[in-house]
């Protein structure tokens, strides 16, 4: 009894199916390496941006202390925090002299430059 001890499969399918498997693998592997420098570099500007902001909102806190003790009718002020955008703050007094905020918000830097929009008329409404 003589029987020859072959694979029922030859081996060069096991070898394509092997390399195959080594190549799906390693675009796997290149594909989340991409993705996680991507969310680095993304990861980084959010840290520089929330950074640049509240040093801009510490520094609108200061101005706004100022006012509480001064005696200005109003304040309004940009502060930059980065290339793009900046902190819209505007102060007046009451009529009992207290301050009040009108607006503490983040604008872009073209806002600081233009005049507000008149706002839409909605539901028909006639203008005052």
């Amino acid at each position: 009894m003589d029987k020859k001890l072959t694979s029922p499969f030859g081996v060069g399918l096991i070898t394509i199916i092997t390399v195959l498997l080594v190549l799906t693998l390693s675009i796997f592997a290149a594909l989340t390496l991409s993705t996680a420098r991507a969310d680095l570099a993304l990861s980084e500007i959010n840290a520089e941006t929330v950074q640049n902001y509240y040093a801009a909102d510490a520094q609108a806190a200061g101005l706004y202390v100022q006012f509480a003790a001064g005696d200005q009718a109003s304040l309004e002020e940009y502060i930059p925090i980065d290339s793009n955008q900046s902190l819209h703050l505007s102060l007046t007094r009451d009529t009992a002299g207290a301050p009040v905020i009108l607006a503490w918000e983040t604008v872009s830097r073209d806002a600081e430059t233009q005049e507000p929009e008149p706002g839409y008329q909605l539901w028909g409404a006639s203008p005052d």
